[in-house]
């Protein structure tokens, strides 16, 4: 719940203000890129900094990419019948989107930050420490821009937490997330609950890899974590790929991230009209994530 008003209240606060100054508008478009590209230099230095990742990284390479494989690809089978039946139909912006080769420059570059912060928390390791919460400021200001966002390009809250769309691409990942995680656990030989309690953090490696980690011990908890931070890394090249065709695919491959960090990226592929679809779904997976992670990791096994 915490993390939903981290959330919510900047946005909230954001969709206070209203301007039609165009040079406010346009630096405040260049302060959500600028953020982003700070949040995802967070993620690649917190990920250089985990102890013996080069040992963790063989024991754990197969479970994890079991559940990558199993979860995102389930979930994006039951997407893109969904786009299929009900197309989302993208309006140009100002007349034109931005080139697929553009997007994924865009991917490639924000792909370079996540593994500059890797090479420097691996080099910074024992000696510096990022300030305690500085992502959560950092993603606290990254909101409140983007509620700015909604509100000066004509979006309503109500679009936002009642998307019928977002709704129903929320309850399809939830469901095919789960099939994935009693496909894995039998695939692996894993308690029932373990591969659904994995297969439930849908991308909220932060959250999934601690409880997952208390309940079941460091091995799982590192596979939570790895099967989770790839569906953020993969979101940089696929979300660009997927959106003129596959919008609602597009942002339900993001999961939990759809609410926060992945967000300007469904915005700058897919322009301010995606917005509340990704803001209703990631609403939604948001708070069925902590949900299921307690169910499943309270479960006897």
């Amino acid at each position: 719940m915490d993390g939903l008003l981290i959330v919510l209240c900047p946005m909230v606060l954001g969709y206070l203000i209203k301007t039609r100054n165009l040079a406010i508008l346009s630096r405040l478009n260049l302060g959500v890129v600028v953020l982003l590209y700070i949040i995802l230099f967070m993620m690649g230095f917190s990920l250089g900094q985990i102890d013996n990742l080069a040992q963790q990284l063989p024991i754990i390479a197969h479970s994890a990419l079991t559940f990558i494989v199993l979860t995102i690809g389930l979930n994006v089978a039951g997407l893109l019948v969904l786009d299929k039946r009900y197309p989302f139909q993208l309006k140009k912006t100002n007349g034109k989107m931005p080139s697929r080769w553009r997007l994924m420059l865009d991917s490639l570059l924000m792909l370079s930050m996540v593994f500059a912060g890797v090479l420097i928390g691996l080099s910074s390791k024992g000696m510096f420490n990022l300030p305690h919460n500085a992502s959560t400021y950092v993603l606290v200001a990254l909101i409140f821009l983007v509620g700015v966002q909604l509100r000066n390009n004509g979006i309503s809250l109500r679009q936002v937490l009642f998307n019928r769309r977002g709704i129903i691409a929320a309850c399809s990942v939830i469901a095919t997330s789960l099939i994935a995680g009693v496909l894995a656990a039998f695939w692996l030989e894993l308690p029932l609950f373990q591969g659904l309690a994995i297969a439930s953090g849908i991308g909220w490696y932060s959250l999934s890899s601690v409880m997952i980690n208390d309940a079941f011990g460091p091995v799982m908890g590192s596979i939570a974590f790895f099967n989770d931070l790839m569906r953020e890394i993969l979101s940089l090249m696929v979300v660009p790929a997927l959106m003129r065709h596959f919008a609602t695919a597009a942002v339900g491959f993001t999961g939990a991230t759809a609410l926060d960090c992945t967000l300007p990226i469904i915005q700058r592929s897919g322009g301010v009209q995606v917005v509340p679809l990704a803001i209703s779904y990631g609403f939604i997976i948001n708070l069925a994530v902590p949900l299921l992670l307690v169910l499943f990791t309270s479960l006897p096994q």
